[in-house]
């Protein structure tokens, strides 16, 4: 292979990597909105695009580590943009755990309250025993729960 053709191909590999990384952020970035707007399928759109991305990102990113001659000739300017684009995905995808936590912890939180609200329904009241003593009402746990996402 050439100097020009190793240039060329480091190039195209560099724009290659540059745009994966911008989709990436633009992708990551919409689904934190739709997680901010408690929009429930948020995370599921572009779902396999998202999958896709973030696979051959992660095995480009490898190669590169593995391989830094695979950039040979770049520019400065052109790497210190890749690495730029590269830490402001990990801010997002940051910023992105941070969201999707806080949001299950909410989800979780809600579906424990509600249970607790049913099986306090659902308990038995409390009534004298066999003794005459007042027994206290029996907890029962909630059963089946339905759940409607549009509601």
């Amino acid at each position: 292979m050439t100097a020009q053709n190793a240039h060329a191909n480091a190039q195209d590999r560099a724009d290659q990597l540059l745009a994966m990384t911008r989709r990436l952020h633009a992708l990551v970035s919409g689904e934190i909105e739709a997680l901010k707007e408690r929009r429930l399928d948020g995370a599921s759109a572009d779902w396999e695009e998202k999958e896709r991305l973030a696979h051959a990102w992660r095995l480009e990113v490898a190669h590169i580590k593995a391989n830094p001659s695979a950039l040979a000739g770049l520019p400065e300017a052109r790497k210190t943009e890749l690495r730029e684009a590269a830490r402001e995905l990990e801010q997002v995808l940051s910023t992105h755990a941070h969201s999707v936590a806080a949001m299950k912890t909410v989800t979780e939180g809600l579906v424990r309250s509600i249970a607790d609200e049913i099986a306090s329904v659902r308990s038995a009241p409390a009534a004298y025993g066999r003794s005459g003593s007042m027994n206290q009402a029996r907890r029962n746990d909630a059963s089946g729960l339905a759940v409607n996402a549009k509601a």
